[in-house]
């Protein structure tokens, strides 16, 4: 039985020692792995695709008063959105913005209706 065991922990040894030596071997080899990528040109450039997207975003929600929305599209380095949102005393601040590389961001804000302010009450002077 003690023979058993000891040729167990001789083969726990030994399996131990080849993952160790194949896991070191591994790790030095990956260090001079360099992907190859299809598409691209060895010019010195990079050649990529030019950025390009669209998204919209919106929430109403009568339960919160919670109203808002955005969008922006984007063409290689050229950005155009806009985005509106109703603030607490009631008007609806929209904003539309740009942004390129030439003129950088701009945003234009303004805001539609009036503001409403509660209505206090509670305490009166002539109490």
């Amino acid at each position: 039985m003690m023979v058993n065991i000891v040729l167990q922990v001789a083969v726990l040894v030994f399996t131990t020692l080849v993952a160790i030596t194949f896991a070191e071997h591994d790790a030095t080899s990956y260090a001079f792995y360099h992907p190859k990528f299809e598409h691209t040109h060895h010019d010195g450039h990079d050649h990529y695709a030019p950025p390009h997207y669209t998204y919209k975003y919106g929430v109403k929600d009568p339960h919160t008063g919670d109203h808002k929305h955005q969008s922006e599209h984007r063409d290689g380095d050229v950005v155009h959105g806009e985005y509106s949102l109703v603030e607490p005393d009631g008007r609806v601040r929209k904003v539309t913005y740009t942004a390129d590389k030439h003129n950088g961001f701009n945003a234009h804000v303004h805001h539609v209706h009036h503001a409403h302010h509660p209505q206090h009450y509670g305490h009166h002077g002539d109490e």
